[in-house]
């Protein structure tokens, strides 16, 4: 029995994340990210899913599609180890890159109340907004651009979404090697 536990835990470490937390629902809990309205223009891009979500620490909700400029778009959840593991290096990037790419992350299938709570823990300080539901992942599925499993990446640019990486997760120089290639911007 032990064994096939083992076998179970190792599989889902190798496919990402995709076992969906035993609760989904919004509560309260610590803050950690500023506000998301910054992130957004007034024009609809074409590539990005038309998903509309509310701003992590409550308050205005965003259309996605109106992501503003070069952005790095990352799908996490607290319950999910390799999204644990990567979030320094968004945090990172969001530092190096101000005023030249977005970082903007979204909180997936997860509690406020833990995602606070880790953004607190890892000093995270750039935007994110809260998909309770996963409607985002939901509808990457739905356009065939990712699985459901976490993390998930997206390097938006001019409206478009240039790349999707999801696979094991990112380390700040891969991070910054994607962003040069796909965003065109020198991380």
């Amino acid at each position: 029995m032990r064994r096939a536990l083992a076998i179970l835990a190792a599989g889902l470490l190798l496919a990402g994340c995709s076992a969906t937390p035993t609760t989904t629902v919004a509560d309260d809990g610590p803050d950690p990210f500023p506000d998301c309205g910054a992130v957004v223009a007034d024009a609809v891009g074409a590539g990005v899913p038309d998903v509309t979500v509310p701003c992590f620490h409550g308050g205005e909700s965003i259309r996605l599609a109106q992501i503003k400029g070069a952005a790095v778009v990352n799908l996490w959840a607290s319950w999910c180890a390799p999204c644990r593991k990567e979030l320094p290096a968004f945090q990172a990037l969001a530092k190096k890159t101000t005023g030249q790419v977005t970082v903007l992350g979204v909180v997936t299938k997860d509690t406020r109340s833990a995602a606070g709570s880790l953004g607190e823990d890892l000093g995270l300080s750039f935007p994110a907004v809260f998909d309770a539901d996963g409607r985002l992942s939901t509808e990457l599925v739905k356009q065939r651009l990712a699985t459901a499993a976490l993390p998930v990446t997206l390097f938006v640019k001019d409206g478009r979404v240039a790349y999707v990486y999801q696979g094991t997760a990112l380390d700040a120089a891969t991070l910054d090697k994607l962003v040069t290639e796909h965003l065109g911007v020198a991380a």
